[in-house]
């Protein structure tokens, strides 16, 4: 083994081929990117770009010239060895910076494909020396069938980034790939990573604004019957800052609360009545409905057809009057002069039936009828059976 690392030492040390400088060769074109032929310099010449006017427009033209006729010459001071001991030098240009000839470093020509020794096939019977790839290629390239082997290289890193974030703290990123030139056949891959970060700064981000817990209900605000409980939330979870939203939704929740009756006798205000008195009425002509369901607190009158409310408060009612087809019906439920509810409507073929109801706030004293109006029949136009039920009817709710 000693013996196998003192004869790579020495192939190590032997002198190398020097690659060749390779140019861009194009002839009269009119934009430098266009030009995507590429030639190689023989000893002692260098890469040149030449510009010509046509009046308004412009060519060019690039390849290889010899030094002599380059007006600055080219001094080669930066040369160094790779560890195979091949000699590496910066690419140069001469007579012009528009086409940097670095940029052709990717395509200098390589040296031809040869191993350092004739006895790569001892060395390899005896110490397997195909087997440690990356030194097989500098000794026995051609040999351990190498010649093919790339090991990659960083190209340049991308630009900055934009910072990442339109408000407070963020990042730019910039990138490079492996790929000047990318590894091929178990070359090796680039050492280092792959992208860098450095912070950048955006002015404060606006505060949306959030809701707080709500708070406990409130007490109920009335003693007796029914009542209006509240509770309340604020948008302090946060405040909005810096044009910020503002919360979406109510800062107040109501529910109802229920109290023991206000008052506990005759506390029931109810009534329900059916059948009108005359099927043909005439236009503000009040409907009586004579017949009784149900009259708590005796509040309406099946002579008049007129409820009269016996305390102060809040009432329901509702109502409903049938007619025969081909007619018209049109009424309302009246508080006083009041109309608090309206049914209308117009039947074509089979004859129906209409409803309306109302809630009113009603003093004690106050008065409740459904009025019929506008229309006017010889006729009847009001059926009444088990299927045209027509009726009224009514209860209180609270003061």
């Amino acid at each position: 083994m000693m013996l196998y690392k003192g004869f790579l030492l020495f192939l190590l040390a032997a002198p190398g081929d020097v690659a060749s400088l390779s140019c861009y060769s194009c002839n009269n074109v009119d934009n430098l990117d266009s030009c995507k032929t590429k030639t190689t310099c023989e000893e002692r010449q260098s890469c040149f770009t030449r510009l010509e006017n046509k009046g308004q427009s412009a060519s060019f033209t690039l390849g290889c010239i010899r030094n002599e006729y380059c007006s600055s010459i080219p001094v080669y001071t930066n040369v160094s060895k790779l560890s195979n001991g091949q000699l590496i030098q910066d690419c140069e240009e001469c007579c012009g910076v528009d086409k940097c000839n670095k940029d052709l470093c990717n395509y200098k020509t390589p040296p031809p494909c040869s191993d350092k020794t004739e006895n790569c096939a001892f060395w390899n019977k005896g110490f397997g020396i195909c087997a440690d790839i990356h030194q097989a290629k500098l000794v026995c390239r051609k040999f351990c069938k190498l010649c093919d082997l790339v090991d990659g290289n960083w190209a340049d890193w991308s630009s900055w980034s934009s910072c990442d974030v339109t408000c407070g703290h963020g990042k730019h990123t910039r990138i490079r790939t492996c790929t000047n030139p990318a590894p091929a056949y178990k070359g090796l891959d680039c050492n280092g990573t792959k992208s860098e970060f450095k912070a950048c700064t955006r002015p404060l981000c606006p505060v949306h604004g959030g809701w707080a817990a709500w708070s406990s209900w409130e007490s109920c605000p009335v003693t007796c019957d029914i009542g209006i409980q509240k509770r309340h939330r604020s948008c302090t979870n946060p405040s909005p800052l810096r044009h910020g939203t503002h919360c979406f939704g109510d800062t107040m929740d109501v529910r109802l609360c229920k109290q023991n009756p206000c008052d506990e006798s005759n506390s029931t205000v109810a009534f329900n009545a059916y059948f009108v008195t005359d099927c043909s009425p005439r236009a503000g002509q009040t409907m009586i409905f004579s017949n009784i369901h149900m009259n708590e607190g005796g509040a309406y009158n099946p002579s008049t057809g007129v409820f009269v409310a016996p305390k102060d408060g809040t009432y329901t009612f509702y109502a409903q009057i049938c007619i025969y087809s081909k007619t018209r019906i049109h009424y309302d439920i009246m508080v006083g002069s009041k109309v608090y509810g309206t049914a209308y409507g117009v039947d074509y073929n089979y004859g129906n039936c209409y409803s309306t109801q109302a809630i009113a706030q009603m003093k004690s004293g106050d008065k409740a009828f459904v009025q019929w109006k506008s229309y006017t029949y010889t006729s009847n136009v009001v059926p009444q059976s088990i299927y045209y039920r027509n009726s009224f009817s009514g209860k209180y709710s609270n003061p």
